[in-house]
């Protein structure tokens, strides 16, 4: 893949994580867990952002947790030079932390797109 096709794709990627995070404050109850939320908005089963993260983590949690996975996207998509890491840490670290299956899933759902994402990171700890 050439960098503008990946940078793309990642930009389509964000634009799903805020679509989802649009249909998820529609529907939130904040205390509700994903596995609950998912059992109520079938929309949202298919989506893997949602369907790898935690089932135990509570709607509120995801939430945050999705703003500060990706606040940083749009800047880093514009830099010149594609920081890799800065796009997958921060994805890793909030919405996977302790979540190694997650990750991983995650990872490999992304990287039809974006081979290269998340190389180079450490599995997050169970």
């Amino acid at each position: 893949m050439n960098d503008a096709s990946e940078r793309r794709a990642l930009l389509l990627h964000l634009g799903a994580a805020l679509q989802t995070l649009s249909h998820i404050l529609e529907h939130e109850r904040n205390e509700e867990t994903v596995r609950e939320l998912i059992a109520t908005q079938q929309l949202l089963s298919d989506v893997p952002l949602v369907e790898y993260v935690f089932e135990r983590m509570t709607v509120r949690e995801l939430n945050a947790n999705l703003l500060h996975a990706f606040c940083l996207w749009p800047q880093l998509l514009l830099a010149e030079r594609l920081d890799r890491e800065a796009l997958a840490m921060p994805v890793r670290q909030h919405l996977f932390a302790d979540n190694p299956r997650g990750w991983d899933s995650y990872i490999r759902a992304l990287r039809q797109e974006v081979p290269w994402f998340g190389q180079g990171l450490s599995a997050p700890r169970e």
